[in-house]
């Protein structure tokens, strides 16, 4: 299933290392993770400071429900045995939601201390630095994927998705953190809730995942905050003001879509 990003030959598990056919070699990190990404700068992906701010917030339990309302799609849709990735995996958050689903599971974030924390988080889960646009698995060898708050590629998806398997995505809804950007924004603005295009998936439900959190400490804001591209967008005065609060209000809204691989033959 795996592939070799090098030469796209059959990737091997040992013990201490993945490698290929022809001689390629990947060692396994402590943590638990493979490195397979090729071609990349020295730390891509969310730096320290975004990823630790994302997985002490996402511990408060904040995102529970979303990630809940996750696991009971995954486990409407999925059956015992399939194979089903974590694209931009983040920390693992979500993913540990489905640690007592009986899947063979992968997981892949192209920031490397993130996977570290996912694969600590995850042992169940083949855990690999990669990167979504450019994934190692051989053609249409995935039952399912997952994909929140991330990039994505639709080609890629289509590529290596079996025919009818399940794609998860989720993104901002219309009203998430309309509160916080009062503060932050002179003009607030509400998002556009287009979801993911996918024109070899068909879309076969969607629905808000939408409640009002209390956010109880200036720590617990400045964390949502700074892992949001908001923080890297609003003005200094902006953040200043936001990140000055103790505590606050807000909507947290999440679009989560369900799809499925349409066949080969398809024609809309």
């Amino acid at each position: 299933m795996l592939i070799c990003p090098n030469c796209g030959k059959t990737l091997i598990r040992e013990e201490k290392r993945c490698r290929c056919a022809d001689g390629h070699s990947f060692d396994i990190a402590a943590q638990g993770y493979v490195n397979l990404l090729i071609k990349h700068s020295a730390n891509p992906g969310d730096d320290s400071g975004s990823i630790a701010s994302r997985d002490a917030f996402l511990k408060k339990g904040y995102y529970q429900p979303l990630a809940e309302a996750i696991r009971e799609t995954v486990n409407e849709n999925m059956s015992a045995g399939q194979s089903f990735l974590d694209a931009g995996c983040g920390t693992g958050y979500y993913l540990s939601f489905l640690k007592d689903l009986p899947l063979e599971s992968y997981a892949t974030d192209i920031a490397k201390k993130a996977v570290a924390r996912c694969a600590k988080a995850n042992p169940q889960a083949f855990c690999f630095v990669g990167n979504v646009f450019h994934l190692p698995f051989e053609d249409h060898s995935l039952d399912g994927l997952m994909s929140v708050f991330t990039p994505y590629s639709a080609q890629e998806f289509a590529r290596v998705m079996r025919p009818a398997g399940h794609l998860i995505a989720v993104t901002p809804g219309r009203e998430h953190l309309y509160q916080l950007k009062e503060i932050a924004y002179d003009n607030p603005y509400y998002n556009e809730e287009t979801g993911y295009q996918l024109e070899d998936f068909r879309l076969i439900s969607q629905k808000n995942v939408r409640y009002e959190i209390h956010l109880k400490t200036s720590e617990d804001i400045g964390n949502l905050w700074r892992m949001m591209p908001y923080y890297h967008t609003t003005s200094r005065q902006g953040n200043e003001r936001l990140l000055a609060m103790n505590e606050a209000d807000t909507t947290v809204d999440f679009l989560l879509q369900l799809f499925e691989r349409k066949n080969e033959n398809e024609q809309d």
